[in-house]
């Protein structure tokens, strides 16, 4: 047996504009959110500098193969601090690898850091989200109402 062969080392870490601006763009793309290199810079520069929104990768060897974005918020109808995960992506020739739910413990960890008491999270009711949905309540969540979306022109 070769004992130079290690396993892959999977790092969760709070993204770096100027590092990982690319792999996060591409990731984004990979589940269809329109952007441009331009547009993420300024999200992840807006994550960087306000400490209620952040933005974490999944390096596996060196490489970006998910992201989570978080943004913390306060309820006004129960008093509670939460931590809304606004985007998870998995790349995916690398789902299925428990990738997405490390992310999701960081993102907990990251908001209770904060004073959060709940992470949620918001999802479409296409068709196409349904493994996504599964993979929620497998990791956890509960399926809680309904996402109504009116549009300030």
């Amino acid at each position: 047996m070769n004992s130079n062969l290690s396993a892959p080392t999977l790092q969760i870490r709070k993204s770096k504009c100027n590092c990982d601006l690319e792999s996060v763009t591409a990731l984004m793309r990979e589940l269809n959110y329109p952007t441009t290199i331009n547009v993420m810079r300024e999200r992840m520069e807006a994550s960087e500098d306000n400490p209620k929104l952040c933005t974490m990768v999944a390096e596996l060897d060196g490489e970006v193969v998910g992201m989570v974005a978080l943004n913390q918020v306060h309820s006004y109808a129960t008093g509670e601090t939460a931590t809304q995960v606004s985007a998870l992506i998995v790349s995916e020739k690398h789902r299925g690898q428990g990738i997405g739910k490390r992310l999701i413990r960081s993102s907990e960890e990251w908001g209770r850091a904060h004073g959060s008491q709940v992470l949620f999270l918001t999802s479409g009711n296409r068709v196409e989200r349904a493994p996504a949905h599964a993979f929620y309540e497998h990791i956890g969540f509960d399926k809680v109402g309904y996402r109504f979306i009116r549009k300030l022109n």
